[in-house]
């Protein structure tokens, strides 16, 4: 082939190609929109600064209560039989049932670092005895304060000095799809 007819063809496919290289250029030196960085792959939000600054505010209760009592009338259908047969009826008589201990457990957070406490109400409801166990395994009668039931909160206290009280936000500064945390230890 003629060498003239090759450089033609080279220099009309580098005019030809020049304008859509300089596109592609521009393109890529514009900035990226907020659209495109919503689509790019999130990062794992790290909770763990969260759990370490809250960690000795999350407190463990254990709850026992004592089921309601009945009295159960006792009732021999042998005894009433041959008691009547042989004329001596027996008058029956209230047996007292032993009552079941409940227990049950939640967890807390302090309020207060004279020993204010929120939990459910479910979870102290009806309690007979409440303990409290720190995160530093401290253990502490609790006594309940306040409930409310339609809340389901509760208001314990127990009587201890400087405990880490947890930081409480505001809702009223919270965004549709911000991310939220809740904190507990129902098992210990």
């Amino acid at each position: 082939m003629d060498m003239k007819i090759i450089s033609a063809l080279m220099l009309s496919a580098a005019i030809g190609t020049a304008p859509k290289a300089m596109a592609v250029e521009s393109v890529a030196a514009s900035p990226v929109s907020i659209a495109a960085q919503a689509n790019t792959p999130a990062q794992p939000i790290d909770l763990t600064v969260a759990a370490d600054k809250a960690i000795n505010s999350v407190v463990y209760i254990k709850v026992s209560s004592t089921a309601p009592q009945e009295n159960v009338q006792y009732f021999n259908p042998f005894e009433d039989f041959f008691g009547d047969f042989f004329g001596q009826g027996t008058p029956r008589q209230q047996q007292p049932r032993q009552a079941p201990k409940r227990s049950g457990a939640g967890s807390g957070v302090i309020l207060t670092s004279d020993g204010y406490i929120v939990t459910n109400n479910h979870v102290v409801k009806d309690a007979d005895e409440i303990l409290v166990k720190l995160n530093d395994n401290r253990e502490y009668k609790g006594r309940i304060i306040g409930q409310d039931k339609d809340t389901d909160l509760a208001l314990i206290k127990i009587e201890a000095k400087n405990l880490q009280p947890i930081t409480v936000g505001s809702s009223e500064k919270l965004k549709i799809g911000e991310w939220v945390l809740a904190i507990g230890n129902p098992y210990g």
